[in-house]
């Protein structure tokens, strides 16, 4: 044995220098701990020969048991606390606060090892921890110990803080706390239907207060207009012809035609009508509409400043013939009819140049208007000098629009031909005539009507021969010129395969027509004039008897009374009192919608 150690009897591990291990159930013997001085650690020990020691022999050590904070007994070797067989560090804190694998067993505790991690914890020796890192370890699992018992401490206040309420409401028991979850949900759907049915009886009590609103402000409420005298018309609609006794006159020379008397104006014999001008006279002609310009915008200027009295009738009186076509115009812009345009436009044209002309004879004391009438006078004289001028050889009306068969249809031939040629010259004729201003020579210029009567001859189908007896009159309407002939007298009236071939003649509104070959009429049939009411305003009409109720406003209550009707169409009806009575009358107020009230209703004045 070394000098200086400690003999190893077999009793104790060798710091892991030995090979192989312990049994586990073999005593451990630890030699008496104490100091030795060097000169006795030099001598030889008595028991150095590994003899057994009899006062040692039966003094082993007795195995402590160590008891943790935690409670848990561990065998101890009777080292020192906190240090293992290896030297390594034990923490000593509860089981429940390490994690398991960074946990270490106790000396004696360790698990059965095979032989190959034996051999390699031999050939690995755990770190030997010094004292104060063990110290380190045991004040760190001190505070742990205390913060994990300073938790319990708090929960257990928490727990006494708890009223008994809620242990009531909170049963231990799993059957019990079924029961009371059940209930609990059972109340909780109670209340969620509740608040539901409470929302549904919201939504239908605003739905209630929709309608009455719309009930009350938005349904229809009743209309009001006055009985007044008026008439009721039948017509029966067709496409005439319209021929006139005319005269053509044609040019000598080849130009430009300048107008010298207005389109549609009464001629005398003998006057001058026109002017073909021969070319190279453009500038002069470009003159001369620049003056005629300037005296229109000037007496239009003077009549706005007072002068010129009569010029304001004239004004009017064109403004009058002016309008309806103006209406016509857009009735037909709004249907997107395009037709009736040109017709229209011509209309409008010769309506002015017949005002200009009645400008003419006004004197507004003005020295400017006066020169220009100077300028205009001396640039037709210088016109006339090197055109062709034209003059009328017959009385009569005016027109320089031509289509060419002036001289083929005529009165004579509305008197011989038959129905069929009636249709062809309709169907090939063109509806609005037109002019030309470039004139070729020996081709016609113009032509006058030699007489104030025009004849409208038209087809009508499925239409009564009696109501066209020969030398009856007849109303005939022209929607597209917004105009209404009447004394159109019946001059021929021939029974068709369809129908009744019928010729009018008439002498009013020819100037209105000189640009048309063919119209739409509308033949007035029958005529009823009485008291007048909106279609709309009788209830439990019975058209077959004759009779029905209409409402009318009476110191603000509605009264129904039974009326005779006379006559209708599609919009008004006329009407009259019953025997004994005396409403309706004129200036009655006619309740025109019915439908929205009852006998005895009060309603609005």
């Amino acid at each position: 044995m070394a000098i200086g150690k400690r003999p190893n009897n077999g009793k104790r591990p060798n710091n892991g220098k030995l090979q192989g291990k312990r049994p586990a159930n073999q005593p451990i013997h630890r030699p008496e701990s104490g100091r030795v001085s060097g000169a006795s650690r030099m001598k030889q020990r008595p028991n150095a020969d590994n003899k057994p020691d009899p006062r040692r022999q039966n003094q082993q050590r007795p195995v402590r048991k160590n008891t943790d904070r935690s409670g848990a007994v561990s065998r101890s070797s009777g080292q020192r606390p906190g240090v293992n067989p290896n030297n390594s560090a034990v923490s000593g804190r509860p089981s429940d606060l390490m994690d398991p694998k960074f946990s270490r067993p106790l000396f004696g505790d360790e698990p059965e090892l095979s032989a190959a991690v034996e051999k390699e914890q031999v050939k690995t020796p755990p770190k030997k921890l010094s004292w104060w890192q063990v110290r380190k370890v045991h004040r760190k699992n001190r505070l742990i110990q205390k913060q994990k018992q300073k938790a319990e401490e708090e929960a257990a206040k928490k727990e006494a803080a708890v009223p008994d309420v809620l242990e009531e409401t909170r049963p231990e028991s799993a059957e019990e706390r079924r029961k009371h979850m059940a209930k609990m949900r059972k109340r909780d759907g109670l209340r969620a239907a509740f608040n539901a049915f409470l929302c549904i009886l919201i939504l239908i009590g605003m739905m209630v207060i929709a309608v009455l609103y719309i009930v009350d402000y938005v349904a229809a409420k009743p209309a009001y207009a006055f009985a007044a005298e008026g008439s009721i018309e039948h017509t029966i609609g067709a496409t005439a012809l319209v021929v006139r006794n005319e005269t053509v006159m044609t040019s000598t020379h080849t130009g430009d035609l300048m107008a010298q008397a207005t389109e549609g104006s009464r001629v005398a014999k003998s006057q001058h009508l026109a002017m073909v001008i021969p070319e190279g006279m453009e500038t002069t002609m470009a003159e001369l509409h620049n003056v005629e310009q300037q005296i229109v915008d000037l007496e239009r200027q003077l009549m706005n400043q007072g002068k010129g009295v009569a010029a304001k009738a004239v004004f009017s009186q064109a403004n009058d013939e002016i309008r309806p076509i103006i209406t016509m115009i857009r009735q037909d812009a709004i249907l997107n009819k395009l037709n009736n345009m040109t017709s229209y436009s011509s209309s409008i044209r010769v309506l002015m140049e017949k005002r200009d002309v009645n400008l003419k004879t006004i004197d507004f004391d003005d020295e400017q208007l006066t020169a220009l009438r100077t300028s205009e006078t001396a640039l037709q004289t210088q016109l006339e000098n090197r055109a062709n001028s034209i003059y009328a050889e017959m009385p009569g009306i005016i027109s320089y629009k031509l289509d060419g068969q002036e001289n083929t249809i005529t009165k004579q031939l509305l008197m011989d031909m038959v129905d069929s040629k009636c249709e062809e010259l309709i169907s090939n004729s063109s509806s609005i005539i037109t002019g030309d201003l470039k004139i070729k020579q020996n081709e016609p210029v113009l032509r006058i009507v030699q007489n104030d009567v025009q004849y409208f001859a038209c087809l009508l189908k499925n239409a009564p021969m009696e109501e066209f007896q020969l030398g009856s009159n007849h109303v005939i309407r022209i929607p597209a010129e917004g105009i209404s002939i009447s004394d159109c007298k019946v001059i021929r009236c021939s029974v068709t395969r369809d129908g009744i071939l019928v010729v009018f003649e008439t002498s009013n509104q020819v100037e209105r027509l000189l640009d048309r070959r063919t119209v739409n009429i509308e033949i007035v049939q029958t005529k009823t004039t009485g008291i007048r009411v909106p279609v709309s305003s009788l209830a439990n009409a019975d058209y077959d008897r004759g009779i029905a109720t209409i409402f009318v406003n009476e110191s603000g209550y509605a009264r129904g009374y039974t009326v005779q009707i006379r006559d209708y169409d599609r919009e008004y009806a006329i009407i009259a009192p019953l025997e004994n009575t005396d409403i309706p009358s004129i200036s009655t107020i006619v309740i025109t919608n019915p439908q929205t009230v009852k006998e005895g209703d009060k309603v609005e004045k």
